[in-house]
């Protein structure tokens, strides 16, 4: 979803076409807004400085700008500037016009300041690395058993919403053994990640695993099958929020390829420090146009924000609007101000996320931290 511009001729600085909208499925934040809010008005707050970029070096390797933010993705060729939409590039110059656009610093400047509203957003909206959910799953393994068939696993789904991220913070396997341990990741019988735990002869110690993954469709994290302590608890795959976890067993030469037994729920000796959150940047590519109303009133108040403050030290002008009426329209909450406008399109669009996400992705600010026992 683009956030962009429409023409109102109150400059003669051409945007470029990134920022120029020509689909009606973009949102054009300069209309329907306050009358103030001018592509002129914002060139004269938004800062301009002397900005230098590189020279384009056919041995650098570049990446999208709108993805990275990073200043070295924008170079100069032949006396124009030039934006990287590749998400890789390297030795492809900026006359190809499928991996660069041409650019100018008047639109730099103004989508550094749509970034900082969509940023806004995604903070007011609280999607930002938002919790759902953290626990501890593992059981203090008495029993010694060898585990059934090639492979052994756990298997993490989403629940509620694929629109979340799962981070496998800690790891625990009581293997007796002290040698090093492949743990596979498999996604749609395609092997992901090979990782390595460092089980302790039997203890119940935790390491440090920090891996995070998201996505549709099972998610196997598996172990040759060996000797483990277990107790052989049963596990409750509906019981957490946010997301479903079971345990399997899988025959094969590899565990990509293996046929997997998904109507395993007792223990086989791996234990887990796992958390949920909100996959914020996923949810609003797909979700910006049922947030317009949201957005726009966002970027209504940060640019009188702008006007009011002039923390960027660029204008005199008075925009039509004295400090008192900037202060008025930006502060008071009892009549139809820009800030009205904005927290009113605050709760609506709260209410439109909610729509998205069941009960195990609740409203509540609020979080959940448990010890479980399989």
């Amino acid at each position: 979803m683009e956030l962009g511009i429409v023409e109102d001729f109150t400059s003669n600085v051409q945007l470029d076409s990134e920022l120029t909208l020509k689909s009606k499925t973009g949102i054009i934040l300069n209309s329907g807004v306050h009358p103030s809010i001018t592509l002129d008005n914002l060139l004269q707050f938004l800062p301009v400085p002397d900005l230098e970029f590189e020279d384009y070096n056919s041995e650098v390797t570049y990446q999208s700008y709108s993805k990275t933010r990073f200043r070295k993705n924008i170079v100069s060729f032949q006396g124009k500037l030039y934006q990287c939409l590749s998400d890789i590039s390297i030795n492809v110059d900026p006359s190809n016009s499928a991996t660069w656009m041409e650019t100018n610093k008047e639109s730099l400047i103004l989508k550094s300041f749509i970034d900082r509203v969509k940023d806004k957003v995604i903070s007011d909206l609280k999607l930002s690395r938002r919790l759902i959910n953290s626990q501890y799953l593992y059981e203090f393994g008495k029993h010694e058993i060898m585990l059934p068939h090639d492979y052994s696993a756990w298997v993490f789904e989403a629940k509620g919403s694929d629109y979340v991220q799962i981070t496998l913070n800690e790891i625990s396997l009581q293997a007796l053994t002290n040698d090093p341990v492949n743990l596979y990741v498999i996604n749609e019988k395609e092997l992901v990640d090979t990782l390595v735990i460092h089980p302790k002869n039997g203890n119940l110690s935790f390491e440090k695993l920090n891996y995070t993954f998201s996505g549709p469709g099972r998610w196997i994290f598996a172990i040759n099958s060996q000797k483990v302590l277990t107790n052989s608890g049963w596990l409750d795959e509906m019981k957490y929020d946010g997301f479903v976890c079971y345990t399997a067993s899988g025959v094969g030469l590899t565990p990509q390829s293996s046929n997997w037994n998904y109507f395993n729920n007792s223990g086989n000796g791996l234990g887990f420090n796992v958390s949920v959150t909100l996959e914020s940047d996923s949810y609003l590519e797909y979700n910006l146009i049922n947030l317009t109303s949201f957005i726009k009133a966002s970027f209504e108040l940060m640019a009188f924000q702008m006007f009011l403050n002039n923390s960027n030290n660029r204008s005199n002008r008075n925009i039509q609007l004295d400090k008192e009426n900037l202060m008025f329209e930006t502060k008071d909450l009892q009549h139809n101000t820009i800030a009205k406008r904005y927290y009113s399109e605050l709760k609506e669009a709260r209410k439109t996320i909610q729509k998205t996400f069941d009960t195990q992705l609740g409203s509540d600010d609020g979080y959940e931290v448990e010890t479980s026992s399989i």
